[in-house]
């Protein structure tokens, strides 16, 4: 779960942050999911300082037996700035992560590249994979990626309860077609139907709707289990050549790799057209 505290930024209210994190938390309890949340440290702050009350919430995360993961202090995109800057992102989204898990006889352990954007040439792409392993981090894969943000956004936006029933109801629709669909990935690209990693955001959405799709899941004959252990599967150690410009998931990451034909990718499921945003 990407953007902790919480997301979108335009949540400003400590108390429907509070919620939001109740609701998630509650939510991974209930249906015994060892998610990772992945923190944007500028997140915690108001007007510039970090907010105590805010830190609290990932206090929360840990104390739920949970763990956290760097996202990078304002999320910056690695393919806008220059790999310095970069670099010093993730650095400064540590000030408060590690400190704090420490302070909970944890070690930060997992990255997960902004927008999934890991380099787009292969110089690049080595001088960042090796700052990872300096600093200690190992890159979080996605295997099940999809437009769940749009949702989001949409959701935070709406204030009719009629609106917000609606969305919910599309990302419901959506986001089942979506793992129907990375299934079939999985088996055609790897053989076989692999430990999925899913991607969503730290949105009241989900905080309203995420444990229907837990539970839609858990009926399919899916179990929850830590990113740790889904990594132990031989797939996530296939070869990653990808450096082109869109944010995507693993399993095409590896496809590309091996120059599987353009064909296999065909049919992902799309956000409806009254979803969709550019940014």
């Amino acid at each position: 779960m990407d953007d902790l505290s919480v997301a979108p930024a335009n949540i400003r209210s400590l108390e429907e942050a509070r919620e939001i994190t109740r609701d998630i938390l509650s939510t991974f309890q209930e249906y015994r999911v060892p998610a990772i949340g992945f923190v944007n440290e500028n997140r915690l702050e108001v007007e510039g300082v970090v907010d105590p009350a805010r830190v609290a919430l990932l206090e929360q995360w840990l104390q739920a037996g949970l763990e956290l993961g760097n996202h990078g202090y304002a999320h910056l995109d690695l393919h806008r700035v220059d790999v310095a800057t970069w670099e010093q992102d993730v650095v400064k989204g540590a000030r408060v992560l590690d400190p704090l898990l420490a302070r909970h006889g944890k070690t930060p352990r997992f990255f997960r590249h902004p927008f999934l954007h890991t380099g787009k040439s292969v110089a690049i792409r080595d001088r960042t994979s090796a700052f990872m392993k300096d600093h200690g981090y190992r890159v979080a894969p996605v295997t099940i990626d999809n437009q769940e943000w749009m949702f989001g956004f949409a959701y935070a936006e709406a204030s009719a309860d009629a609106d917000k029933k609606r969305i919910a109801e599309a990302y419901l629709r959506y986001m089942k077609s979506v793992v129907e669909f990375y299934e079939e990935q999985s088996r055609a690209i790897v053989g076989e139907e692999i430990p999925q990693s899913l991607l969503v955001h730290a949105y009241a959405l989900n905080g309203d709707s995420l444990g229907e799709l837990l539970g839609w899941l858990r009926g399919r004959d899916y179990r929850f289990i830590s990113l740790e252990e889904a990594l132990q599967h031989p797939a996530y150690a296939s070869e990653d050549q990808y450096t082109g410009p869109a944010g995507i998931t693993w399993l095409h990451r590896w496809a590309i790799t091996q120059n599987m034909p353009k064909s296999i990718f065909a049919g992902e499921p799309e956000a409806p057209d009254w979803i969709k945003r550019d940014d």
